[in-house]
């Protein structure tokens, strides 16, 4: 049997320690891992010195997540962990209403043609970004720069400075209690990442559904009007764009996929790519990238439980968007098959600019890019589709109607 890159189902001596002196010291009355909201909305505002929330449309869906998180019996590490995320979330909304407020003109700022990556992750979907950003006309978002969409600081390189440092005190943590991940999906200050983390400040964003196993919120969420999240998502990209204003946007997110309605309601000329891949190898993937998070959230995982979380939201993804597709008509889609994408880049890159009318990719600059990548891989992500307890011959029944709508080629059976 093949050696898997995520192994270990529980936390290491090390962490189990951690969490153990973690719960100690609470016993004893500190307060760190406080989860309760008026505790989260006074940290934020103490961290920044400002009071203006720009609405309270946030807080319902702040309160639903945090119920869930609340009887979710996380371990203490996993409560400081998820305390540092909302605090952070909310400092970043009141820093972008005062940044707002203090220039006025950037809810002016058009955001042209945008294009926005929706597969489901591990279907290729990083891939494609990079290489779409490669044209100059274009930009992708830096894990720096999605981390804190606001500027620090009014001088660009001290702010640019001051960004990658907080990026980098993140993953320096992150990578000590989940080393596995510099294999299943390495995240550095400059990669291009997901910007679901432009949806936190308005805690609607489906991956912690899917990343913690927050059911509850995650059903919650999927009958959410996600408009107001989107029109502040668009808020974020009008502030970033003041440093690059002449540079139109590429972007990655599969949570877009369970919202595409809204999305293209706040962004109607938006280039809306969709990646494709065997639905059971995208499905394992992912149940391995996110068990990282699971065993830090509770301590241990049940890949079993993880499996059938993931399978059914994946579904409901497809579903939605479906239905979005077909309701909005085909002109602003177009279909990417991930086997496709790795045979002849350059070939689906000319597909996608040639039906969304955008400046072509240098063919030149997709073979540099792509030699860089191979002379800088790192070990391969190895994971099992027995271990999450998926069958290929259940999920392809289930998702019968997306393989043969998109003629998705499937694993040898």
């Amino acid at each position: 049997m093949q050696k898997l890159t995520v192994q270990r189902e529980e936390y290491s001596l090390a962490l189990k320690a951690l969490n153990y002196g973690a719960g100690a010291l609470r016993r004893l009355g500190f307060q760190f891992g406080e989860l309760g909201e008026a505790s989260l909305l006074e940290s934020a505002r103490q961290a920044t010195g400002l009071e203006d929330w720009g609405g309270e449309h946030f807080l319902e869906p702040m309160r639903i997540m945090l119920d869930d998180v609340q009887a979710s019996g996380l371990t203490h590490l996993a409560r400081i962990s998820t305390r540092d995320i909302g605090v952070h979330c909310l400092a970043t909304r009141l820093r972008l209403t005062d940044y707002v407020k203090r220039h006025p003109h950037v809810n002016q700022t058009p955001i042209n043609r945008p294009v926005f990556i929706l597969g489901f992750p591990r279907t290729g979907t990083t891939l494609l970004q990079n290489l779409l950003a490669l044209d100059p006309e274009r930009r992708a978002l830096p894990f720096w720069e999605i981390l804190n969409p606001v500027p620090f600081d009014d001088d660009p390189d001290r702010d640019m400075q001051l960004r990658v440092r907080a990026a980098n005190s993140k993953l320096r943590i992150a990578y000590w209690v989940m080393p596995e991940m510099a294999e299943v999906h390495e995240i550095r200050a400059d990669t291009l990442e997901e910007c679901w983390p432009l949806l936190a400040n308005g805690f609607t964003v489906i991956a912690w559904d899917m990343g913690s196993g927050w059911r509850s919120y995650g059903e919650w969420l999927l009958n959410h009007d996600m408009r107001s999240s989107y029109r502040e998502y668009k808020q974020c990209l009008q502030v970033m764009a003041q440093r690059q204003p002449t540079a139109d946007f590429v972007l990655k997110c599969p949570d877009h996929l369970w919202f595409v309605d809204s999305l293209v309601d706040v962004f109607p000329d938006a280039a809306v790519v969709w990646t494709h891949r065997d639905p059971v190898d995208s499905i394992a993937s992912y149940c391995s990238l996110i068990s990282l998070n699971w065993r830090l959230m509770y301590g241990q995982f049940d890949p079993l439980e993880i499996g059938r979380h993931i399978e059914d939201r994946f579904l409901s993804g497809i579903q939605r968007a479906l239905a979005a597709r077909d309701a909005l008509g085909e002109d602003c889609f177009y279909d990417v098959d991930f086997v496709k994408l790795c045979e002849d880049p350059c070939a689906v890159l000319d597909g996608i600019s040639s039906h969304f009318g955008i400046s072509p990719i240098d063919p030149k600059a997709v073979e540099g890019y792509l030699a860089t990548k191979r002379k800088d891989a790192k070990g391969k992500h190895k994971y099992s589709i027995e271990r999450y307890g998926l069958d290929p011959d259940r999920i392809y029944g289930r998702y019968a109607e997306y393989i043969d709508r998109f003629q998705i080629p499937l694993r040898e059976r």
